[in-house]
């Protein structure tokens, strides 16, 4: 709710719904190895995102043009093992609601991995159930995460594997 009063406007529905779910595994079991995180968690990274932007102050590109920061307007929802996160994005416009990668080295923002945090439950739920590649609207569209395909190992653990689109 405070989040959603700093912001001015509601989360998106799934989002909301999404923090709410009981007993969500924290492994990394969302494409790329995304572990989902709890919305304390989202709230301490956003801040520390934050601040770090401020931090760096204002940065131009080759052609003049603003790099891409983290906003305010951004909520990870899942980290990976080497600091990227899954974030939604919550500025009006073709995005709202859509799951992005968040490159905490680059800080670049690609197409939409899925527009919504249900297409993402969706997607994965069924390349999981029907062994079909994830991510395959986001390679279509030319992102640069490739399709990948869940594979289980010895020790039972959860595996993405790149698969040809």
């Amino acid at each position: 709710d405070a989040f959603e009063a700093d912001l001015g406007q509601p989360l998106p529905a799934d989002l909301r719904a999404w923090w709410l779910l009981p007993n969500v595994s924290s492994d990394h079991w969302i494409p790329e190895a995304f572990a989902p995180v709890s919305l304390d968690e989202a709230l301490e990274t956003h801040a520390i995102w934050l601040l770090v932007a401020q931090q760096e102050g204002d940065s131009f590109d080759e052609n003049g043009r603003p790099e891409t920061r983290y906003l305010r307007e951004f909520m990870p929802i899942a980290l990976s093992p080497g600091g990227d996160g899954l974030i939604v994005d919550m500025r009006p416009g073709d995005t709202h609601g859509a799951v992005l990668l968040w490159d905490h080295e680059t800080w670049t923002l690609d197409i939409p991995q899925w527009t919504s945090v249900t297409s993402m439950l969706q997607d994965i739920a069924q390349a999981l159930e029907g062994g079909t590649p994830a991510l395959l609207s986001h390679a279509t569209l030319g992102g640069s995460q490739e399709p990948s395909s869940a594979t289980i190992d010895g020790a039972q653990d959860l595996t993405w594997q790149p698969t040809a689109a």
